[in-house]
């Protein structure tokens, strides 16, 4: 069975709508700890949202070295209900998307969700994420898309790590608490 990682930027009350904030808390050791998710991962695993955002943008960065190498070769499966044409090394989930996600996890790929609050919405209360992956940027935006939507179900979750970047910004990682 594969391992679904959810790695979202957030802000301290809870915004992971537009992270332009996270700028300029993105230092060497949120470089690192980013090398590591991606290339501990199968693929990609995107909203609609996401993927457009970073299949527009990942092409061109070049000089990101083998980062962008690996971003732009590694395999993506896109959640979508409207979109039928892919690019950038990218699939459609057909069908239901929760189903989907189970069968890709069933096939034993490790997954990484980058963002794409909607899909981590819809996987959310399935129990199909393993680990959730939260940067937590010292800022308060006030306004925005909030991590959870509102009227899911209580769930507790378990620290499973921490690490400092040294810029002020945090990476807290948690998985779903054994029941």
């Amino acid at each position: 069975m594969g391992k679904i990682t959810a790695s979202i930027y957030v802000t301290l009350d809870g915004v992971v709508e537009s992270p332009a904030w996270t700028g300029p808390y993105f230092n060497d050791k949120a470089g690192e700890h980013a090398h590591e998710l991606l290339f501990a991962s199968d693929a990609l695993l995107l909203g609609r949202l996401t993927y457009e955002g970073m299949a527009k943008a990942w092409p061109t960065m070049t000089h990101e070295g083998e980062f962008a190498e690996r971003m732009n070769s590694i395999p993506k499966h896109v959640a979508s209900s409207t979109l039928t044409d892919f690019e950038w090394n990218a699939t459609g989930i057909a069908g239901d998307v929760v189903e989907g996600v189970r069968a890709l996890k069933e096939s034993d790929q490790d997954l990484l969700i980058y963002g794409s609050a909607g899909l981590v919405n819809t996987l959310f209360p399935h129990g199909l994420i393993d680990e959730y992956r939260l940067w937590l940027a010292p800022v308060v935006q006030g306004t925005g898309r909030r991590l959870f939507d509102e009227g899911i179900d209580p769930t507790t979750l378990e620290l499973i790590g921490t690490r400092d970047l040294g810029s002020g910004a945090l990476v807290l990682s948690y998985k779903p608490a054994e029941k």
